[in-house]
C-alpha cells in the first residue's frame, strides 16, 4: 500500500516539474543550462498548478485527478513540440576559456562534493518522510484550509484560516491529496523536497554557464547543505521555500536577460514576479524588486561604467548614514525648506510640520545582527558577503558589486529591514519571522559569492558592461 502511495505521490509531483522544464526550455533557448532550465522548470510547473486548479474551479468542475493530469499532459506535450520547432539545442553553449579543464584533483572534489548532497538529500527525505505535519503554519493555516479544499472537491472552506500564505503551497498539498485520495500521507511533502532539489540545480546551471564545474558544484553544495534551508526541507510546512525558488530563479533571469539580450527570459522574470506574488504575503516586496530589478538591468536604456560608479558610491554613502541613524549613531537632519527638515533617528522619522512616524520602540538592531552574524543558520555567508563587498569597494571593482545578483541581495535586506522595522518588529525579537525571510536571499548570496570569486582569481575581469553579468 505504501508504496502504491509512494509510486502516486512521486508521478504526481513529477508531472507538472516535467512542464514546467519544457516551458522552461521554450523560453529560455540555447543558452540557458539545462540544470537552470530544470530548477526554472519546477516553480513554472507550480505556478501552472495553481492556474489550472483555480480554472478547473472557476469552470465548476469538481477536482477529480485523473482528468485535471491528462489536461497537464497535453500541454506538455503540446509546449515540447513548440520548442521542438524552435530548434533549440539540448545543451547550453558554454563559453570555451571556463570549459572543465580536467584536473584530476577537480574531479576527486566534484565526486566528494555530490556524494554529499546526495547524503543531504537522503538525510532530509528521511526527515521528511517520518515526521507528521509539524510545523506551525502549516497545521494552523494552509493545511486544514486544503483539507477543506480536498473533501468538497472545490476550493470552498468553511472555517476560516490564517491567510498569510499564497496559493502555491495549498495548491501544491492539494494536488498531492488528489493524487494519493489521502489527507494524512508523508508522501504529500514530496514538493517541498523536490523544491530544494530545484533550488540547488538553478544555482547549479548558473554558474555554470559563468564558471567551472568545480565553482558551480560547490555553490550547489553550498546551498544544500545550508542549515536553516535544511530544517525548512525537513518541516516541510512552510511556504518560504517556494518564495526563495521564484526570487532566485527570477533575479537570474533578469541578470541572464541583461547578458545574453535573449528576451525570452523577461518572460521568465515577470512569471517569477507572478510566482512571488502567489507564494507568500511576504512575495508583494519582493515581486516589486523583481520588476525593478527587470527595469534597472534589463530595460532598454544603457547605462555607462562612469554613472554605475558614481550610483555605486551614492548608493552605499545614502545606506551608511541611514543605517548609522536607524541604528542610534548619528541623528539626520537634512533641510528640505525654511522651517522644514527631513529627521531620521532610531526612535522615528518625521519632515517637521509636516509628518511624525514613530517607529515601534520594540524595534531594534539585535536580532538582525544575531540572525546574520551569530545564528548558524547561514555557515559564515554573511561574514563572506561584508568581506567581499570590502575588497571590491577597495579595488573599485564596480562591476562586481553592482551585478544583479548582488542588487537583488542589497534589495532583499532593505525590503526585510523596512518590513520587520516598520510593520512587524516583534517577530524580529523573537526572530519567527526573521531567519525565514533572510531564507530568500542566501541562495543568491551563494551564486554572488562564487561568480565574484572566480572572476577576482582570473587573470583578467570582463571590460563590456554586459559581460559582468
Amino acid at each position: 500500500m505504501m508504496i502504491h502511495l509512494t509510486a502516486l505521490a512521486l508521478l504526481a509531483a513529477i508531472v507538472p516539474a516535467i512542464f514546467g522544464a519544457v516551458l522552461a526550455r521554450y523560453l529560455s533557448g540555447p543558452r540557458i543550462h539545462l540544470l537552470q532550465r530544470l530548477g526554472q522548470g519546477y516553480i513554472l510547473g507550480a505556478l501552472a498548478l495553481v492556474w489550472l486548479i483555480n480554472a478547473w474551479d472557476a469552470i465548476g468542475w469538481p477536482f477529480t485527478y485523473w482528468p485535471m493530469l491528462s489536461v497537464l499532459l497535453f500541454l506538455t506535450v503540446a509546449v515540447s513540440a513548440a520548442s521542438r520547432r524552435a530548434g533549440y539545442s539540448e545543451h547550453p553553449r558554454l563559453p570555451s576559456a571556463i570549459q572543465h579543464t580536467g584536473i584530476r584533483w577537480q574531479h576527486t572534489v566534484i565526486l566528494i562534493l555530490c556524494a554529499a548532497m546526495a547524503a543531504h538529500l537522503l538525510f532530509v527525505a528521511e526527515e521528511l518522510f517520518l515526521r507528521p505535519t509539524f510545523p506551525w503554519d502549516a497545521w494552523r493555516g494552509w493545511e486544514p484550509k486544503t483539507i477543506q479544499f480536498f473533501g468538497n472537491r472545490s476550493l470552498q472552506a468553511q472555517v476560516t484560516t490564517i491567510g498569510n500564505h499564497g496559493e502555491v503551497s495549498t495548491h501544491a498539498l492539494l494536488w498531492m491529496m488528489l493524487a494519493t485520495d489521502s489527507t494524512h500521507e508523508p508522501v504529500l511533502h514530496v514538493p517541498w523536497l523536490l523544491a530544494y532539489a530545484a533550488l540547488a540545480a538553478t544555482v547549479y546551471g548558473y554558474l555554470r554557464a559563468r564558471s567551472t564545474t568545480l565553482v558551480a558544484t560547490t555553490g550547489a553544495y553550498l546551498v544544500m547543505s545550508l542549515p536553516y534551508l535544511n530544517t525548512h526541507v525537513a518541516l516541510a510546512g512552510y511556504a518560504d521555500i517556494w518564495l526563495a525558488l521564484a526570487f532566485t530563479v527570477g533575479v537570474m533571469a533578469v541578470a541572464d536577460c541583461g547578458r545574453n539580450r535573449d528576451y525570452r527570459q523577461l518572460v521568465v522574470a515577470l512569471l517569477m514576479v507572478v510566482a512571488c506574488l502567489q507564494a507568500k504575503r511576504a512575495g508583494v516586496g519582493f515581486a516589486a524588486l523583481l520588476l525593478a530589478l527587470l527595469i534597472i538591468k534589463a530595460g532598454p536604456i544603457r547605462v555607462s561604467k562612469s554613472l554605475r560608479v558614481i550610483y555605486g558610491v551614492a548608493i552605499a554613502l545614502i545606506a551608511g548614514v541611514v543605517g548609522a541613524a536607524l541604528l542610534g549613531y548619528i541623528d539626520l537632519a537634512i533641510p528640505i525648506a525654511p522651517g522644514r527638515q527631513i529627521l531620521l533617528s532610531s526612535e522615528n522619522f518625521s519632515i517637521t510640520g509636516v509628518l511624525l512616524f514613530t517607529f515601534d520602540p520594540q524595534w531594534q538592531p539585535r536580532p538582525f545582527f544575531e540572525a546574520l552574524l551569530k545564528f548558524g543558520n547561514w555557515h559564515l555567508l554573511a561574514y563572506l558577503w561584508i568581506g567581499l563587498v570590502a575588497v571590491l569597494l577597495i579595488r573599485r571593482k564596480w562591476q562586481l558589486l553592482l551585478r544583479t545578483e548582488n542588487l537583488g541581495i542589497i534589495g532583499g535586506m532593505a525590503v526585510i529591514g523596512v518590513y520587520f522595522v516598520l510593520v512587524s518588529p516583534e517577530t524580529a525579537l523573537d526572530h519567527t519571522g526573521l531567519s525565514r525571510a533572510l531564507l530568500y536571499i542566501m541562495p543568491l548570496t551563494v551564486a554572488w559569492l562564487m561568480v565574484v570569486t572566480q572572476q577576482l582569481s582570473a587573470k583578467q575581469t570582463p571590460q563590456r558592461p554586459d559581460s559582468a553579468e
